[in-house]
């Protein structure tokens, strides 16, 4: 699991090539989801696990049938993580997971201040880090990922979650304190 951005299309390309998707061109949406499906799949388990293959293809379909509708070609990224959020929740309210998912936690509650920018992860064994992770709860999860895999901005993340940036911080926070206890208590 890469926890950087990956390397890609600078923001003119990708804006290119977004316009061409918009006006019908089926080659470049190809490279739009040779791009971008990895990491909207990684994002997807991350959030729902094994089920993610077929809200992927959902997810991908209603993003070949919807790119017209973009406003902002520029705005692709958050966009298409949004989407995702979407299916994902989606996904889970139709198996019945919802209240797992709901489960928030204490909103605002931690000054930005006191969250550190992040954690060692990168010093992580896969498999270590595969398991620490699973045990967190999805929006704690859901925030670690898009931060330190996916490398979104706290406004990124904010948008891609309809939430404000004091709940991303919150959560990141608390998410970063368990994962920190879940390795910890590994280590014993």
């Amino acid at each position: 699991m890469a926890w950087n951005r990956p390397a890609g299309a600078d923001e003119v390309r990708l804006h290119l090539l977004v316009l061409r998707c918009q006006a019908g061109d089926e080659h470049a949406f190809r490279q739009l989801f040779d791009a971008y499906s990895g990491r909207t799949m990684n994002y997807m388990r991350g959030i729902i696990g094994d089920a993610a293959d077929d809200v992927h293809q959902e997810l991908w379909l209603a993003v070949f049938r919807s790119i017209a509708s973009l406003a902002n070609p520029r705005a692709f990224q958050t966009w298409l993580f949004r989407s995702a959020r979407h299916h994902a929740l989606d996904f889970l309210r139709r198996v019945k997971r919802e209240i797992e998912f709901i489960d928030d936690v204490q909103l605002d509650a931690v000054d930005s201040a006191e969250v550190p920018e992040g954690p060692p992860l990168q010093e992580l064994e896969q498999s270590e880090l595969g398991t620490a992770l699973a045990a967190l709860s999805p929006l704690q999860r859901e925030v670690l990922l898009l931060r330190y895999r996916d490398d979104l901005s706290y406004a990124e993340i904010a948008l891609v979650i309809g939430r404000p940036i004091g709940t991303v911080r919150t959560r990141l926070h608390h998410g970063k304190r368990k994962l920190h206890d879940i390795i910890e208590r590994g280590k014993q």
